[in-house]
């Protein structure tokens, strides 16, 4: 439509009373398409009339919806932007947990090594992991390293039980030796007192037969029975009980 037709438009309308004046914008004067119709039925539109007041009202329809969306979209565009923001943060996720599934062998591996570098694990949920690890995954590129982990806790494993074994030998052979020197009476008193602490009459009495004298709260054990380490000599020892047990040991010295 061509500049002319549209002034030709325009000041119809202005004359017909559908156009506002400039500073007196009126709603009720708004141009339509069911105004338009009325207009038409009561005869007001030559055709080419008819036909430049359509294409003007549409193009001024169309502009005030491009800008009402406009506006509506720079309104909503911050909103758009943490949605962006949230669904590609999930996205990320999603691909972070699928790679799990998608190669558990390199998640596993990486538990592995923790559990490895971990100074305060167990040895066994150490050898236990390795070796779950190991029978897993046969074709992994981590197995050399993971069979390396295996062999290297199994043998701490196999250190510490042999050292508790060693320990426990020692421990029943020097308890074996404390027995040979207690029943040869060559123990000073401070031996005896570790030697006796917290036994029982029954098996004292095993050990180092009757006392010579007895009470229910002590017994006496005449004779040379302990060591003084500064004199060398030997003296007798007064045992104290409680509740059966042997309570304290102390030097008595035995009658001329």
């Amino acid at each position: 439509m061509n500049r002319g037709a549209v002034l030709s438009v325009i000041a119809g309308l202005t004359a017909l009373g559908l156009t506002p004046l400039p500073g007196h914008a009126d709603s009720s004067g708004q141009l339509s398409p069911e105004r338009l119709d009325v207009l038409d039925q009561r005869g007001y539109f030559t055709p080419e009339f008819k036909t430049a007041v359509h294409d003007l009202v549409n193009a001024r329809h169309a502009l005030e919806l491009a800008n009402a969306e406009q506006a509506k979209l720079t309104q909503d565009l911050p909103d758009l932007q943490r949605q962006a923001t949230e669904a590609e943060a999930k996205a990320v996720a999603l691909r972070q947990e699928l790679a799990k599934y998608q190669h558990p062998e390199e998640t596993d591996f990486d538990a592995l090594q923790n559990r490895m570098n971990d100074v305060g694990a167990k040895p066994e949920d150490q050898v236990a992991l390795a070796q779950a690890y190991v029978w897993t995954y046969p074709a992994s590129p981590h197995q050399s390293q993971a069979q390396q982990y295996l062999q290297l806790i199994q043998k701490k494993l196999a250190d510490q039980k042999q050292a508790e074994k060693d320990a426990e030998a020692a421990r029943v052979a020097a308890r074996a030796k404390l027995i040979q020197r207690a029943q040869a009476r060559d123990l000073n008193l401070a031996e005896w007192r570790d030697f006796l602490q917290g036994m029982s009459q029954e098996d004292l009495v095993k050990l180092l037969g009757r006392p010579d004298s007895q009470t229910d709260d002590y017994w006496i054990y005449s004779g040379d029975w302990i060591v003084d380490t500064t004199t060398r000599q030997k003296l007798g020892m007064e045992i104290n009980f409680n509740a059966g047990r042997v309570l304290s040991v102390s030097a008595k010295p035995s009658p001329p």
